[in-house]
């Protein structure tokens, strides 16, 4: 298979990039010469120039660098990549559980490292893909079972030109020259299936453009640097202004658009101003001392207390102690004559004990119940309420005085004395003096007591005597009341001034407050101005500052149109240098690899060469193809990307055939022997089809290594081998000899157990044998192919003999393992280990046997 070539004529990069800097600014020209000249970035040295020549050639600094020239025509270079050939792999610690002392030295062809899952086969992959910085390469753990971390290393020997050299790796990710190794895994092949992918080689020509991207975008970056500092230079400058001022906003807003005349006119520039705001701090702080706001304070608490007094005061002097003991008397009298009533009343009733309050309260239930029934219409006036039983001419006499006793108008005239009583005392017992009171104690044993303490006290005195005599309907001393009217003038003549000298206080306040807020605002703007007057220096670098930044921000804009046309420039050429090759080099592979068909587009961005891979109706191929078909996609992308400059490193496969059918597995493998024919090749599997196919296409060349990866020692185990490791004669041998000998040590159960394991290694022993000795290995498991060369080699003659012992015996052996289930009457037989003996030796006599048989 060759790399596709393109006919027509190449343009060159290095020409297009010098039209395009002889078109464009001085500084632009500066960047493109240093990147052709030195075929490689700029250093920081030059992206520092590039950028001072920007600000002088703009005239933001005063020109002293020398004219950029126009750029001459540059001859082409051609590239040239030392070959890059893996060695040895070996002093492996830290990387996941591997067991230490494993050695790799792969092949200059192919070399294939074989084994199970969970082996270690990916801990010596991982390894690869740190040091090329693969697209999947992720972090590689250590051993997370171990008590104390290890540090990663591992030695690694390669060949780069004709010299021989070694790494000492120790956990680096992206290590020249082992970036150019190309690594396919699974989880790559999303990837290439569906992602833009940018490509892994980029010719140097190409790479000129992203050379050139950079340096603009140095220079952007300096100019938007520089925006920040010009920017940050206003720190500080508003705090020293106070907020509420006149000029506090213009200072907020300090910037380009700035009217400087504006400001310097609101600046006080004479030589006393100090002096002057000293005098209006002075003035300041005297009206802050804010004395009258207390005595505010004070005189509101004496008008909330005397408020209190004078209410007591008036329900006092209302209060009319005669009326109140009248009906006093009046409530007294009809009470008892209520109680000699219903003694009289009930004397003959044979009642079991005098009728009390609470024998009234029966009655007035049951008289409540009455009524209940009635609205109900199930009251029935023959039959008592409770018991239900009829009622006797007694009972109904009875029941009559309950209801004159209950109509009586001794109890209505009770009520009415009672509503009149309630009347003459709530305005007593509701008034709150709690206030007062405490205002009255707080000053009770102090010397500066005020004027009211006196008539406040007395008050206080007679409502509390007053209350009780209320609430316990007692009689009302007569002249309890009678110094009553003089305190109540003396509070409420008390609480007028107090109210009059609040009044005063607060227009007094009010007026202050007016004063001070004045001369707060003449101190604010006499401060400001003052302040602009110090800081004028620095307020005109700031504005200055300010016209810089905008206009640095102008000139920046185009930059974009700048990288948008360098990209254009980038895009036309990897068109030719990459993309025409990719689509021929990727059609070939998916031939190859029998891929389905799908159209690659090529898509460019920041002077990056990309390419996308799309089927009928811009589908993505991983919502159309299967899993199979998706990764063959991905080898053919992996696989032309490798050889678009020529392969010249190692290629790497990571389990390149999980989820194909066994046609695909033959194709991929047809093409990793084609691609090993030429470059060094290393194979990652679990499938051991696979690695037999592999090992079969080259057994021609011997460009072939193979290598076994076990966890029989713990995990990542190397071992040099011919192929995959299956069950031989001798090892099959070993484990039933030490198994008879065991056996004849054991008694009971433990025996028995052992007998039965023979048979299983017997069972295997027979098919190995007739695999490989009777019939000559013509066909083998894991082989894809039959070897009909030897088949003279099997010895007709002594076929039938040996087939008849081995046959028997194996059939005797199946019966005796737990893989075959057994019919119930054979369950309850078991082997013995006599039997076990004889079967042995019977079969290692017929193969000595057929061996020593003539052909």
């Amino acid at each position: 298979m060759t790399d596709a070539t393109a006919s027509q004529k190449r343009l060159d990069p290095r020409g297009m990039l010098r039209e395009w800097a002889n078109s464009s600014d001085e500084w632009v020209r500066h960047i493109v010469r240093h990147v052709l000249t030195g075929g490689g970035p700029l250093g920081s040295d030059e992206e520092a120039t590039a950028y001072d020549l920007f600000r002088q050639e703009k005239a933001f600094d005063i020109r002293v660098l020398p004219e950029e020239e126009p750029l001459a025509t540059l001859e082409s270079e051609e590239e040239a990549i030392e070959p890059l050939t893996l060695t040895l792999v070996s002093a492996v610690t830290g990387v996941n559980a591997l067991v230490e002392g494993g050695v790799i030295e792969p092949h200059e062809g192919l070399t294939i490292l074989f084994g199970e899952n969970g082996t270690g086969k990916t801990g010596y992959s991982r390894i690869f893909k740190s040091l090329a910085a693969s697209r999947t390469a992720d972090v590689i753990l250590g051993n997370i079972e171990a008590t104390t971390p290890q540090a990663q290393s591992a030695l690694v020997g390669y060949m780069l030109g004709g010299e021989a050299k070694t790494y000492s790796w120790t956990g680096q990710q992206g290590v020249a020259p082992f970036t150019r190794m190309s690594i396919f895994d699974s989880p790559s092949v999303s990837f290439h299936v569906d992602d833009d992918l940018e490509y892994v080689y980029v010719p140097a020509a190409l790479a000129l453009f992203n050379h050139v991207i950079a340096g603009i975008k140095s220079v952007q970056s300096q100019i938007d640097q520089t925006v920040q500092d010009l920017k940050s230079g206003s720190t500080g400058i508003l705090s020293r202004f106070p907020r509420g001022s006149s000029v506090y906003p213009l200072i907020e807003t300090l910037g380009a658009a700035t009217d400087l005349e504006q400001l310097k006119a609101a600046a006080d520039p004479d030589t006393d101003v100090d002096d002057r705001i000293a005098d209006l701090r002075r003035t300041v702080a005297a009206l802050e001392a804010d004395t009258i706001s207390a005595e505010i304070k004070l005189q509101q608490r004496v008008e909330r207390i005397l408020t209190q007094a004078a209410v007591a005061a008036r329900a006092i002097v209302a209060f009319k102690v005669a009326d109140y003991d009248g009906e006093l008397e009046t409530l007294a009298g009809l009470e008892q004559d209520y109680r000699n009533f219903r003694t009289a009343l009930f004397e003959a009733a044979d009642l079991p004990a005098e009728p009390d309050d609470t024998w009234s309260r029966f009655i007035e239930a049951g008289e409540s119940y009455e009524t209940h029934l009635s609205v109900l219409g199930a009251h029935d006036a023959d039959r008592c309420l409770y018991c239900r039983q009829p009622l006797s001419e007694a009972a109904h006499a009875l029941i009559g005085k309950y209801s004159e006793y209950l109509e009586d108008k001794i109890t209505t005239d009770i009520a009415a004395s009672k509503t009149r009583l309630n009347a003459l005392t709530e305005p007593i017992v509701s008034i709150n003096a709690s206030d007062a009171s405490a205002f009255a104690n707080e000053y009770a044993d102090t010397n500066d007591k005020p004027p009211f303490h006196g008539g406040l006290g007395r008050t206080l005195a007679i409502l509390v005597t007053l209350t009780e005599n209320l609430q316990s309907r007692s009689q009302v001393e007569k002249d309890l009341t009678d110094n009553a009217v003089e305190d109540q003038g003396a509070l409420t003549a008390a609480l007028e001034t107090t109210t009059q000298t609040l009044g005063i206080l607060r227009k007094q306040a009010a007026t202050r407050a007016d004063t001070l807020t004045d001369s707060k605002k003449d101190l604010l703007e006499l401060e400001a101005a003052a302040e602009l007057t110090r800081s004028w220096t620095l307020i005109e670098s700031h504005v200055r500052d300010a016209k810089q930044a905008d206009r640095l921000r102008i000139l920046a804009k185009p930059m974009a149109g700048l990288l948008r046309s360098v990209t254009g420039l980038a895009k036309t050429a990897s068109d030719q240098m990459i993309n025409e090759s990719f689509d021929a080099l990727f059609n070939e592979e998916c031939a190859a690899l029998r891929a389905p068909t799908l159209q690659v587009e090529f898509v460019g961005r920041q002077g990056r060469a990309q390419r996308r891979k799309v089927l009928s109706g811009k589908h993505k191929p991983s919502k159309v193809l299967s899993e199979g078909e998706q990764k063959v996609i991905a080898m053919a992308d992996f696989l032309a990307e490798a050889r678009l400059a020529g392969i010249t490193a190692p290629v790497i496969f990571d389990d390149p055939v999980s989820s194909l059918d066994h046609r695909r597995i033959n194709e991929v493998a047809q093409r990793i022997t084609s691609l090993a024919e030429t470059t060094q090749v290393v194979v990652f599997t679990h499938d051991i089809f696979f690695a037999t196919t592999l090992l079969t296409l080259m057994e021609a060349t011997k460009r072939c290594s193979y290598f076994q990866i076990t966890d029989e020692e713990g995990k990542g185990q190397i071992t040099r081998a011919t192929g995959p490791r299956w069950d031989s004669l001798n090892n099959l041998k070993k484990n039933i000899n030490e198994t008879i000998q065991t056996a004849r040590s054991q008694q009971g159960d433990a025996r028995a157990a052992l007998v039965r394991t023979g048979y299983d290694w017997i069972r295997a022993w027979c098919e190995v044998f007739t695999e490989t000795e009777l019939l000559q290995g013509v066909t083998q498991r894991y082989q894809p192919n039959v070897r009909m060369t030897n088949l003279p080699k099997i010895k007709a003659g002594a076929l039938p003999a040996a087939i008849e012992t081995v046959n028997r015996i194996f059939e005797e052996a199946c019966r005796y393992i737990d893989g075959h289930s057994q019919p119930l009457a054979s369950l309850s037989v078991s082997p013995t280990f006599t039997g076990l003996e004889a079967h042995w030796a019977e079969l290692s006599q017929a193969r000595t046997a057929y061996i020593t048989a003539d052909d």
